[in-house]
């Protein structure tokens, strides 16, 4: 068995700067399982629909592919929003929760959490967001309690959107803030200044029974230290903000950002070990300003009477690898251990709904390790790997077998090894999705299975 640099880091005086060349993904993940031919698809779904979902974690996924402006940082853009053009979406879509909720699948199991993505949910008007509202309500099997996210960016997002969010069900705003500084938010394609960004948060944490959640990111273009920490004082001390997502920049190289970066019209963001720094003086300062860490990069504030304020259970979930049953063009998800991507383009979206079929693009296969990097997933998001979870879900002592990754982590300041855990240090905290992918390489490497025979 050799343990390369790739899996186990540098031994270096500086593993938080140095232990790896530098983050290349947002999420771990796998080998490719192969997929379905689309008729087989279909109709693989279509089986699935009819049988009882098991009890576990629920989620359920909304993408709404529009968008008014294409920001620098953004892979994802799909269509200009157009009045039209959504119009009609809405109207699919709602044909989509009504087929969907068919299922016997779909209605055997509450849906635990609700997600509003895109694209950006801001460009339904408040009448569209109550029509989507109401038929989810009335279609699907959602929780008593469950979690109800809607995602937007600040602009557009007025009151009149706002209540009609919360009059459907809407518990959760999460609202892509990214950096408080106007000049740096105007070169990325965001107009709104620090100022509307924050009588705009007032008013939303002024709503009754709504969590408020903002990402931030670090290492932007522009960003120095004092920018970052002028960022994490204001959400901490000017706003009641509920919950904040900390991200680091990883830039895409298909995106206008990169682009410009490449053509010197904009500078390089910040190095890797730039970003390390900027990480580890956001872990210090939000916990100096009272949050509590709900995840390594996810924090939340509690009221004054100790309530939590912010669940986070959508982020946390499909990290852990929930199922999510997806809806609209472009969406995701994960259904009875098939990883399933619906059309991205309109027009077959619209084909395969009006055929009465869930207009998907894509079903893979179940993969056959499915518990084992769900329990992964979840672990490093959390910043902790619990032995005894990853061998039950493993169905054997698989942590025995991957202790000479665990213990050269260890030993390059990436991890501390107790009786019974994995638990990362901060410089692993930072390097926690590489960390992820290479026990996931380690283990294609070297299969429990041809140790254990």
């Amino acid at each position: 068995m050799i343990l390369d640099t790739d899996l186990t880091g540098l031994h270096c005086p500086d593993p938080l700067r140095h232990a790896f060349a530098a983050k290349t993904s947002a999420h771990a993940g796998r080998s490719a399982l192969g997929h379905f031919e689309p008729e087989d698809a279909q109709r693989q779904w279509n089986s699935i629909m009819e049988q009882e979902a098991s009890p576990q974690m629920r989620l359920a996924y909304f993408h709404i592919p529009f968008c008014r402006t294409h920001c620098s940082y953004c892979g994802f853009f799909q269509n200009a929003s157009k009045v039209d053009a959504i119009e009609k979406y809405v109207g699919y879509l709602e044909r989509e929760i009504e087929l969907t909720g068919k299922g016997t699948y779909v209605q055997s199991q509450p849906i635990n959490a609700v997600y509003f993505g895109g694209g950006t949910p801001t460009d339904l008007t408040a009448d569209q967001i109550r029509r989507l509202g109401k038929a989810i309500k009335a279609h699907l099997n959602v929780a008593d309690d469950v979690e109800m996210t809607f995602e937007s960016r600040f602009n557009g997002l007025d009151d009149d959107k706002i209540a009609a969010a919360i009059e459907v069900g809407f518990n959760r705003v999460s609202l892509g803030l990214q950096t408080f500084d106007t000049f740096i938010r105007r070169k990325m394609s965001r107009i709104d200044t620090k100022e509307f960004l924050l009588e705009r948060l007032d008013h939303l944490c002024a709503q009754g029974n709504v969590s408020t959640v903002v990402d931030l990111i670090y290492g932007l273009p522009y960003q120095t230290v004092d920018h970052w920490l002028e960022d994490i004082n204001l959400i901490s001390n000017q706003t009641a903000s509920h919950g904040v997502d900390l991200y680091q920049l990883v830039m895409m190289g298909f995106t206008r950002m990169a682009q410009q970066v490449e053509k010197g019209s904009m500078p390089a963001p910040g190095d890797t070990a730039f970003k390390a720094t900027l990480f580890k003086l956001g872990v210090e300062n939000m916990i100096a300003n009272g949050w509590d860490r709900l995840s390594i990069s996810h924090w939340g504030r509690k009221s004054a009477d100790g309530r939590i304020l912010e669940r986070n259970i959508y982020n946390h979930q499909t990290k852990a690898g929930s199922e999510i049953i997806p809806f609209g063009c472009g969406g995701g998800g994960k259904v009875n251990g098939h990883s399933v991507m619906l059309h991205r383009n309109l027009e077959p979206y619209y084909a395969m709904i009006d055929a009465g079929k869930k207009p998907m693009m894509a079903m893979m296969h179940v993969d056959p390790e499915l518990a084992t990097n769900r329990a992964l997933g979840a672990a490093f998001d959390l910043g902790r790997l619990n032995f005894n979870t990853f061998d039950t879900a493993a169905g054997a002592d698989i942590s025995r077998h991957c202790m000479p990754l665990f213990e050269a982590w260890q030993k390059n300041g990436l991890a501390e090894l107790d009786e019974h855990n994995l638990n990362l240090t901060l410089a692993g905290q930072f390097w926690n999705v590489t960390m992820n992918q290479a026990l996931n390489n380690y283990l294609d490497r070297y299969p429990f299975e041809d140790v254990a025979a």
